[in-house]
């Protein structure tokens, strides 16, 4: 994987792997604000040491600046994205309203602790057996997390879903919404656990005509 050439004529590289859900909200992110870049494909597990020069905890996605500066988390590249292509000359994925803005970041919360939760679950399964895990008091809260995360945005969908949600720029509340709804069918699709989630199920499908979207769907590499 390449550096990618961006419009304002420099050099960035993104450390990524093909199914983490943090890389994929900083992908989202990037295409909505007209950063496409080409993913350079790095392994965690084999302490590349690209990534380890990029992050010191071996973490994706990092994004790499044309001047070298390392940007790492995927809330704060969104951030700097925020910052630097700014509305209204790109669309914002907070929006503008102060208001609306507390409870986007709100539900963007929400989905992001039951991301935390379904990726933690499993990196402790890669160490340990499953059910050895799974099972325990730490695995137990965690699938709590992902269960509690999933009906309360089921519950919040009419809140996130404004107009044609298809052809609108996607608040980061959908935006992590749609990557853990997408992540856990991927990982978790079998379990019975697992609710049924009929709201974002049909707002996953809505926004995949987006590229942003349906470039970034996690595949098992």
């Amino acid at each position: 994987g390449r550096a990618a050439r961006i419009t304002d004529g420099g050099l960035v590289q993104l450390l990524a792997n093909t199914t983490s859900p943090f890389v994929r909200i900083a992908r989202i992110a990037m295409i909505e604000k007209g950063l496409v870049v080409e993913p350079t494909i790095v392994d965690p597990w084999a302490d590349d040491a690209r990534l380890r020069a990029a992050n010191v905890a071996t973490r994706v996605p990092a994004l790499i600046l044309d001047d070298g500066t390392p940007l790492t988390e995927s809330l704060l590249i969104v951030q700097w994205l925020e910052a630097t292509r700014p509305a209204p000359q790109w669309p914002s994925l907070l929006g503008d309203d102060p208001q609306r803005m507390a409870g986007v970041l709100s539900r963007a919360g929400v989905a992001m602790g039951a991301i935390e939760a379904s990726v933690h679950t499993i990196i402790t399964r890669k160490v340990t057996a499953p059910v050895l895990f799974d099972e325990t008091p730490v695995g137990l809260r965690r699938r709590r997390t992902m269960v509690e995360g999933m009906a309360r945005l089921e519950a919040a969908v009419a809140e996130m879903v404004t107009g044609d949600t298809g052809q609108k720029t996607p608040g980061l509340d959908v935006v992590c919404a749609v990557v853990l709804y997408d992540y856990q069918q991927m990982r978790f699709g079998d379990q019975p656990w697992l609710p049924a989630t009929p709201g974002l199920a049909q707002l996953a499908q809505a926004v995949r005509v987006r590229p942003s979207f349906s470039q970034t769907l996690p595949r098992m590499s």
